[in-house]
């Protein structure tokens, strides 16, 4: 009787272990609500289970960087979600099959996995939308995560774009408004936006600097990448955003730190495209806007880091911001014109203190009897013995900037 106690006991305890061990469940979880302009349906719930046996050979760690060096989103998790970023960002070079964490409710592990997709635009091998989880009687005690790339992939890819990132770097010269700017420009340049979401790539910095293909998504990840590398303050922020035609979405873009003071940087909406030309240019008009200038258009969400200065604003710094516009500056449009055109920007754009002088500045510039954008455009086009059209131009405005385009036209 007593060993068949013993049989019965010893059978209960392995029914009790089994219960426990797969309490565990893995649960597909929905990432940081990133701005793709659609939403992300998610597959059923696997069943799995945490593991944390690490692969049998592991890829070499790769090395320090200054990329995720602000972490603007770890500094708002709790301790136990900063030590769960810190255990997950360190064993994803490995490319575990699961990662042990602390336990955390899946709101929190939310958090924690919305602050490395914002902080550590390195992370490109695993998807930036969707995870799986363990959890134990509802908590969650294990992150795992869903691969993009396999490891010899994502080595090659991540050099590739550091080569790119030290490329950019090495033109990034002067001041940090300047290196900004230079940055700023040839990523505007290079880039094309395309709002083809369903292929992940186009979400990552490697999307944006080395295809030259990205969502905002992809462009705030590379803005905050280069600015990182350069000892820049950045971070990305998210929100609704509505451009001059209406139409309205999820939307990502930077703030950045300048000569101490915040400001809001959207290189998306600075590399747009004009549908009558085939070639490319860059636009500044949404370059170190304050929270007052950007409300506008873009839904203000951060309220950390006031945006209230427009010292380092684009227009402000380059002088070319008008009250009016008259003959005394032609001089300066013309060489701006001709700046434009060296730099291989393509575009003159002019900012008014108002809606008033906008509008005169409009009239000046292309309507009768003035007409005077025809006579910059002439001496513009004799300085650099360029083919431009001096008889005709595209022009356009961004109204809530007060801001003036004018494209010239090759012959």
């Amino acid at each position: 009787m007593r060993r068949r106690n013993r049989l019965w006991g010893f059978a209960m305890l392995l029914l009790i272990a089994s219960i426990i061990f797969w309490a565990a469940a893995a649960q597909q979880e929905r990432g940081p609500a990133l701005p793709t302009g659609k939403g992300h349906s998610l597959p059923e719930s696997v069943t799995a289970r945490i593991t944390t046996a690490a692969p049998t050979t592991l890829p070499e760690a790769p090395p320090p960087t200054d990329v995720g060096r602000v972490r603007h989103y770890y500094h708002k998790l709790t301790p136990e979600e900063r030590q769960a970023y810190r255990d997950i960002y360190s064993q994803l070079p490995a490319f575990p099959e699961s990662v042990e964490i602390a336990r955390l409710n899946s709101d929190a592990m939310g958090r924690v996995f919305q602050a490395l997709m914002f902080d550590q635009p390195l992370l490109f091998q695993i998807s930036s939308t969707h995870y799986k989880t363990a959890t134990l009687r509802g908590e969650v005690i294990g992150f795992i995560p869903e691969y993009r790339l396999a490891p010899a992939e994502y080595q090659e890819q991540r050099e590739e774009l550091m080569r790119v990132c030290r490329d950019y770097l090495s033109e990034a010269q002067g001041d940090a408004f300047q290196a900004e700017l230079m940055l700023h420009d040839r990523l505007a340049r290079e880039c094309r936006y395309t709002d083809n979401i369903n292929d992940p790539v186009h979400n990552t910095a490697y999307g944006a600097l080395v295809g030259g293909q990205a969502a905002c998504e992809g462009y705030s990840k590379a803005m905050l990448m280069l600015l990182e590398m350069r000892g820049i303050d950045a971070y990305i922020v998210t929100g609704n955003a509505v451009n001059s035609m209406g139409v309205g979405g999820g939307h990502a873009w930077n703030k950045v730190k300048i000569d101490g003071n915040w400001y809001h940087l959207d290189a998306t909406w600075n590399s747009p495209v004009v549908e009558q030309r085939e070639d490319r240019y860059v636009s500044r008009a949404y370059f170190n806007l304050s929270d007052k200038e950007i409300s506008a258009s873009h839904e203000l969400t951060d309220p950390e880091n006031p945006c209230v200065s427009t010292d380092a604003n684009f227009f402000r710094r380059a002088g070319l911001t008008f009250s009016s516009l008259g003959r005394d500056d032609e001089s300066l449009l013309t060489r701006q014109m001709v700046n434009a055109l060296t730099a291989g920007n393509g575009c003159l754009e002019l900012r008014f203190t108002d809606e008033q002088a906008m509008r005169q500045g409009w009239d000046y510039l292309f309507e009768p009897p003035e007409q005077r954008v025809y006579r910059i455009l002439s001496v513009a086009n004799m300085e650099l013995a360029q083919n431009v059209s001096t008889e005709t131009i595209y022009r356009s405005e961004v109204r809530d900037l007060q801001i003036i385009r004018v494209f010239p036209v090759a012959k």
